[in-house]
């Protein structure tokens, strides 16, 4: 009932004519830029390219679309979409984790418009300036530091107001954020105040280990603030409700297409010397098609995508290629190896209360009344719950060479010690524990990552 509600509940968006759901109604497969995924990074790439009225591109999106999924429009409802599995995931798996007992464990890839940035749990954190200063020295550009980054934070920061419009002073440095980018950034709203104040507590009783932050992007992130998250006006803001708006979308020169999936590059040729190609393959209602690029071809389909296609387009180790039938046309070894990914633990402490988000949701007596017979206090509770980010409010950055615990033997710490290595997750909810009889109880989570 919950969930029939809440869609009922969310904003109706307006209809995107520029998005396509069939062939047959885009008006060309021939365009000057095509993009391979509509994801975090594609739909930005896709808004700054059709700022020239001159250039036509095509995005292909192989999910659904965003418009009207209650589960990525409402923010506490985020979790919902990491069901294994559902029709926003690739529901991709990996191989056996010897690290893990030989476990497989699934790979969180969205598989929706707006990627990832429609699905993640929100949390807006930049890096610290000297992981920046660091790739601009490791590379030799300063366009990678964070003084030149900097202007392009604020280009894609629409810095708003919390949902429950409380006074925010003291828990960010406006001078670090922008309130004229486009993705919406805010504090949390209807903060749970019981372990908002623990936490903030910590730091005055232990300053010198867990100093306070006033503003964690601000390119030093270590210590102890306020969680920011990609929420605007109780909802979430991702590359397709910002970049791909009703501001942009209508753009004469802009088309998407969902239920794209992309199986490779295609028309391959070498230019001067070099392997080019002119088109892109995929799959839409069970025909194969392809989409022309006169300019370039862009590949934003994510860390398991992008390779996925190059790999198929026959880019990559000859020897795995010719294994699988695929005739190599460029022989790059490094395609599709090392990936790394960061681990999160969760270490839970039981304490003596009960205040957590769940008073309504464990209850099915109070979430029917607040449905049917609605008073004031169900109606701000249920609001609150709707326009409510993550159970998350406050985050913590602390370096990983003065980690005391477990962690230091587990990362890998290739920075220095006034960047941020390990970053920590404060959460207050109900779980159930299996003992020797079934017993409810309440924790403090910390995600530590």
């Amino acid at each position: 009932m919950f969930s029939r509600v809440l869609s009922a509940l969310a904003f109706i968006l307006p209809c995107f004519c520029k998005v396509y759901e069939v062939v047959p109604n885009l008006p060309s497969l021939s365009y000057d830029f095509v993009v391979v995924g509509g994801g975090t990074a594609g739909n930005v790439v896709a808004n700054r390219l059709t700022e020239n009225p001159n250039f036509s591109v095509l995005v292909l999106e192989a999910g659904v679309s965003n418009e009207g999924v209650t589960d990525s429009i409402v923010p506490f409802r985020a979790q919902d979409l990491l069901a294994e599995p559902n029709i926003y995931e690739w529901n991709y798996t990996t191989v056996p984790q010897p690290g893990l007992n030989g476990r497989n464990i699934p790979i969180s890839r969205a598989h929706i418009l707006g990627g990832c940035s429609a699905h993640n749990g929100m949390g807006y954190t930049r890096g610290s300036a000297e992981a920046y200063d660091r790739f601009a020295a490791v590379t030799g550009d300063e366009g990678w530091s964070w003084n030149s980054l900097l202007p392009y934070f604020f280009k894609n920061e629409k810095w708003t107001e919390p949902a429950d419009h409380h006074d925010t002073r003291g828990q960010f440095d406006p001078s670090v954020h922008s309130t004229t980018g486009i993705n919406s950034v805010s504090l949390a709203g209807f903060p749970w105040p019981i372990i908002s104040q623990h936490i903030i507590q910590a730091t005055k009783e232990l300053p010198d280990e867990w100093p306070f932050n006033l503003d964690i992007n601000s390119g030093k992130p270590l210590g102890v603030g306020w969680l920011q998250s990609t929420i605007g006006g109780g909802e979430r803001s991702s590359s397709a409700t910002s970049y791909l708006g009703p501001k942009f979308i209508h753009r004469k020169n802009l088309h998407v297409l969902l239920n794209a999936q992309v199986s490779k590059l295609a028309d391959s040729r070498h230019v001067d010397g070099k392997l080019t190609f002119g088109g892109v393959q995929f799959l839409h209602g069970g025909a194969l098609f392809v989409a022309q690029a006169a300019k370039e071809i862009i590949l934003s389909a994510g860390p398991v995508g992008t390779p996925g296609v190059l790999l198929h387009s026959g880019i990559g180790d000859q020897a795995a290629l010719t294994a699988l039938g695929i005739p190599t046309l460029l022989d790059l070894p490094s395609v599709g190896r090392n990936a790394s990914d960061q681990p999160v633990i969760v270490a839970g402490w039981s304490v003596n209360s009960t205040q957590t988000l769940d008073s309504i949701l464990q209850n099915a007596t109070r979430l029917n009344d607040a449905f049917t017979q609605p008073t004031l206090s169900l109606k701000e509770e249920l609001i609150s719950l709707k326009k409510r980010g993550s159970e998350s409010y406050s985050v913590a950055f602390a370096s990983c060479h003065n980690s005391r615990d477990v962690s230091r033997r587990v990362v890998v710490c290739p920075f220095r010690e006034d960047s941020d290595g390990i970053q920590y997750i404060y959460e207050s909810q109900r779980v159930a524990r299996f003992c020797s009889r079934p017993v409810i109880s309440f924790f403090l989570s910390l995600k530590h990552s």
